[in-house]
C-alpha cells in the first residue's frame, strides 16, 4: 500500500512538473503578446523592428566571429537600453497603467461596420463648400499616440458629425480626426509635417501633415482644401492630388482592401 502511495506521489510530481513548465511558457507568451499588441499601437513598433534587426546582426557576428562588430553591438546595447527607457518613458508608464486598468473578463470583440457612404458624403460636401478637412483612417499601424494628442470623441461616423467638426471656427476644426475600427476616435489631433519634395509651395500645413502621417504610418488620409476645394489622398508615402468625386469611394475601398492596400499606384479614371 505504501508503495502504491509513493508511486502515485511520484506520478503526481512528474505531472506537476510538466504543468509548471507549460504554465511558465504560457505566462511568458501572454506577457510578450500583450506587450507586442501595446507596442503595435504606437510608433515604438518601428523601434521593435530595429531591435530585431540588431539581434539578428548580433547573432551573425558571433557565428562569423566578427569581433569588432560584436564589440560595437555590445556597447550599443548597454547604453542604448538606458536611452530607450528614458525616451519611451511615457509609453512604458501607459503600458503599466493600462495593464492594471484593463478589464480582463471582457470578451466583447464586436466592431461597428465601416459607414463608407457617410464618410464619402462628408468629404464631397466639404469639397463643394471649400471647407478644409484632414481625415486619417487607421489601417494596420496603430495610431494611439496620435489619438492621445487630440480630443477623444469615440463616436460613430456620420456625415453631420464630420462636417460639424471641420466647420470653420469650431473648437475642433484645427487638426485631424482619426478613424479607428469604424469609429471617430479623436479630433483636433496633431500630426507630423512632411518635408517631401511632393509638396509644392502652395501646399499648406494641412497637406504636409497628411503626407507626414502617411510617411510615418500606413494610414489612409483624406484632405479637402479650403482654398480650392480639391480632394487629395495620402497613402503609402504618396500623394494623389485632385481626386475626382467619382473616384473617391473606389480609391478608399482599393486602399482599405488587404489585397491591394499597399500597391504603389492607383489607376485614376
Amino acid at each position: 500500500m505504501e508503495g502504491l502511495i509513493n508511486a502515485t506521489l511520484d506520478i503526481g510530481l512528474v505531472v506537476w512538473e510538466y504543468l509548471r513548465n507549460i504554465l511558465d511558457i504560457l505566462g511568458v507568451a501572454f506577457i510578450l503578446y500583450w506587450a507586442y499588441m501595446f507596442i503595435s499601437q504606437t510608433r515604438a513598433v518601428q523601434l521593435l523592428k530595429g531591435v530585431i534587426i540588431i539581434v539578428i546582426v548580433a547573432i551573425l557576428s558571433r557565428i562569423l566571429k566578427l569581433d569588432t562588430l560584436n564589440w560595437l553591438i555590445e556597447r550599443f546595447v548597454i547604453y542604448g537600453f538606458i536611452a530607450l527607457v528614458i525616451l519611451f518613458q511615457p509609453e512604458l508608464r501607459r503600458m503599466i497603467t493600462q495593464f492594471g486598468q484593463r478589464n480582463w473578463l471582457s470578451f466583447d470583440t464586436e466592431k461597428d461596420p465601416f459607414p463608407l457612404d457617410e464618410l464619402v458624403n462628408a468629404v464631397v460636401s466639404m469639397s463643394e463648400q471649400k471647407v478644409g478637412s484632414l481625415i486619417v483612417i487607421e489601417r494596420n499601424t496603430g495610431l494611439k499616440s496620435y489619438i492621445e494628442s487630440g480630443v477623444l470623441v469615440n463616436s460613430t461616423i456620420t456625415e453631420e458629425l464630420i462636417r460639424t467638426i471641420f466647420f470653420p471656427l469650431t473648437p475642433l476644426h484645427d487638426g485631424a480626426i482619426i478613424i479607428q475600427e469604424g469609429r471617430v476616435a479623436a479630433a483636433a489631433c496633431y500630426l507630423p509635417l512632411s518635408d517631401s519634395k511632393q509638396m509644392k509651395k502652395y501646399h499648406g500645413a494641412r497637406h504636409r501633415a497628411a503626407l507626414g502621417i502617411a510617411e510615418e504610418t500606413d494610414a489612409l488620409v483624406l484632405v479637402t482644401s479650403e482654398e480650392t476645394g480639391n480632394i487629395s489622398i495620402m497613402v503609402n508615402e504618396k500623394m494623389f492630388s485632385k481626386v475626382k468625386v467619382s473616384d473617391l469611394k473606389n480609391m478608399i475601398i482599393y486602399f482599405m482592401n488587404p489585397k491591394t492596400a499597399y500597391e504603389g499606384s492607383y489607376k485614376i479614371s
